[in-house]
C-alpha cells in the first residue's frame, strides 16, 4: 500500500491526464499522410501570405515525395493516442545522400518557393548544407492545439538523442530573427553561430543559424571559443 500516496512520476507537460499516452518514434511510412499535413501547415502558415497556399495538389505532392525517401528515422513523429501531434525532420550528411532533399526543400519545390528563394528569405531554410559533424534540424511542427506544456521541447531533446547516437557533434537550424519560439532553443543550450538578412517584397528579414554542442568534443570546443572571446 502506498498509504494514499501518488507515487507516479511527475506529468512533464505540466498535467496530470494520460500521462504515458506521449511518445516520440521514427516515423514510418503509413505516417507520411500526417507528417505531410503538418509540414504542409507549417510552411503554408509562415510563407503563405507571400505566395498563396497550394491546397490538396500540393499535400498530395509533398506526401508522393516523402513516399520515395530511402530512410526513415531521420524524422521523428510525436503521437499522442494514434494521432501525430508533433514531427522533427532532421538531415545529415549522410541522410541528405539517401533521402535527397530535405522536408522544407520538398515542400517549396512542390509550391513553387524554391524559383524565387533569392527573393523571399527562404535562402537558409531551403539551402542549408549540413556538414559532417552537425545534425540539422530542418522542420519542426506541431498540430494546431499541442502547442505548450513542453511537447516542443520534447521533440528538441529526441532530435538531439538521435543525433548524438549517430556520432554527431552539434545540433543546428535556421530561424527567422524574430520567431517567438527561439527562446524555447535558447533555453535548451543553442546560440546564435551565425546571421543573415535578406530581401523579400515586404522588406528584410533576418534569419539566425542556431547551434547546440551534444558531444563531449563539442564542448570543449564551445569552451575554447569562448575562453578566447574573453
Amino acid at each position: 500500500m502506498n498509504a494514499g500516496y501518488d507515487t507516479r512520476p511527475p506529468d512533464p507537460f505540466g498535467d496530470d491526464e494520460d500521462i504515458l499516452d506521449i511518445s516520440c518514434r521514427p516515423a514510418l511510412p503509413g505516417d507520411f499522410q500526417q507528417v505531410a499535413f503538418l509540414a504542409v501547415g507549417l510552411l503554408e502558415k509562415l510563407f503563405g501570405p507571400t505566395f498563396g497556399h497550394g491546397g490538396d495538389e500540393t499535400l498530395d505532392t509533398v506526401l508522393t515525395a516523402l513516399k520515395n525517401r530511402l530512410r526513415y528515422d531521420s524524422t521523428w513523429v510525436m503521437t499522442e493516442g494514434e494521432t501525430i501531434i508533433g514531427m522533427i525532420d532532421i538531415e545529415t550528411l549522410e541522410t541528405r545522400k539517401l533521402n535527397g532533399h530535405p522536408i522544407p526543400r520538398i515542400l517549396s519545390d512542390a509550391l513553387g518557393y524554391s524559383e524565387k528563394v533569392g527573393e523571399v528569405g527562404l535562402l537558409p531554410l531551403l539551402v542549408h548544407e549540413p556538414k559532417p559533424d552537425e545534425a540539422h534540424q530542418s522542420l519542426i511542427a506541431l498540430r494546431p492545439g499541442s502547442h505548450g506544456e513542453g511537447r516542443g521541447t520534447l521533440l528538441l531533446m529526441h532530435g538531439a538523442f538521435w543525433a548524438k547516437a549517430q556520432g554527431k557533434d552539434w545540433m543546428t537550424t535556421w530561424l527567422p530573427a524574430d520567431e517567438p519560439a527561439r527562446q524555447v532553443y535558447e533555453r535548451r543550450s543553442y546560440y546564435v553561430d551565425d546571421e543573415l538578412t535578406v530581401e523579400n517584397p515586404d522588406g528584410k528579414q533576418t534569419w539566425v543559424f542556431l547551434r547546440k554542442p551534444i558531444s563531449s568534443q563539442a564542448h570543449k570546443v564551445l569552451r575554447q571559443m569562448k575562453k578566447e572571446s574573453d
